[in-house]
């Protein structure tokens, strides 16, 4: 259980600190706006520190995010199989017309595909 939680914990830091660089911003700019220290942002972001659900929402409310939005950890996965694997459930669960909007979406963002 332990390794469970510290990896949770690492996730939950690697999700933070990428949305936090899809702002832009430092881990001082993220610190300010959510009324927390930079170097504690800093140990959450390295998984060292387990945020207190008033710390999850402070963030989040910075980041004008929904606090659950901090747990799609989908995005922090790096092992290619976990990902293909996801995409597939996903589709599986789509309609044909789903299917054909994905699609439309796949050609715009890989237009030489």
């Amino acid at each position: 259980m332990g390794r469970q939680i510290e990896h949770e914990r690492i996730l939950l830091g690697r999700r933070i600190r990428g949305l936090r660089n899809i702002k832009g911003w430092t881990q001082e700019e993220l610190g300010r706006r959510a009324d927390l220290s930079y170097k504690f942002i800093g140990e959450i972001e390295r998984g060292q520190q387990n945020p207190s659900l008033d710390t999850i929402v402070k963030i989040a409310a910075a980041m004008k995010v929904e606090p659950l939005e901090l747990f799609r950890f989908e995005q922090e996965t790096v092992d290619k199989i976990a990902i293909e694997n996801r995409i597939g459930r996903i589709l599986k669960t789509l309609t044909e017309e789903d299917m054909r909007r994905l699609l439309m979406v796949l050609r715009v963002l890989f237009p030489a595909a």
